[in-house]
């Protein structure tokens, strides 16, 4: 936990903010369409079950010049093809085709118990793709 937080102040020291343009498996590992592309980790779910959710990061490699990247939030588990709904996130860049994504927005999206599905989406010249999903309990304490 100390080790994301140190990461996210040294992202937020050393880049610049930007505003992101929003266009219209279970598994945290990536689903990545081709060797060398877009990849995205998200670090902070790792444990899977939470009474309160945590600070959500997401490292991102090999970003397209012109790409959108946003964060949805689906209630349900492997939600592939529901809408998602888009929450608040601050993206950092940090040279070379990498960044780093906060996810503040997450904590108003999943007020609710229940299984819930993130999923990192990118939007390029070649369309909309799911770089990485990722899916966790919010469970309150009375029953964990």
């Amino acid at each position: 936990m100390k080790g994301l937080v140190l990461l996210l102040a040294l992202a937020a020291a050393s880049s610049a903010s930007l505003t992101g343009a929003l266009p219209e498996k279970k598994s945290s590992a990536p689903v990545l369409t081709e060797p060398g592309a877009t990849k995205a980790r998200i670090s902070g779910l790792e444990d899977k079950v939470y009474d309160a959710i945590p600070p959500v990061l997401v490292q991102l490699s090999n970003l397209p010049a012109r790409a959108a990247v946003w964060v949805e939030v689906v209630r349900g588990e492997a939600a592939n093809g529901r809408p998602g709904k888009t929450v608040e996130s601050k993206f950092f860049l940090r040279g070379k085709g990498t960044g780093v994504l906060t996810v503040p927005g997450i904590h108003k999206a999943c007020r609710s118990e229940g299984t819930w599905t993130v999923r990192v989406v990118m939007s390029d010249a070649r369309g909309r793709t799911v770089l990485s999903t990722t899916s966790f309990v919010l469970q309150s304490e009375f029953y964990a």
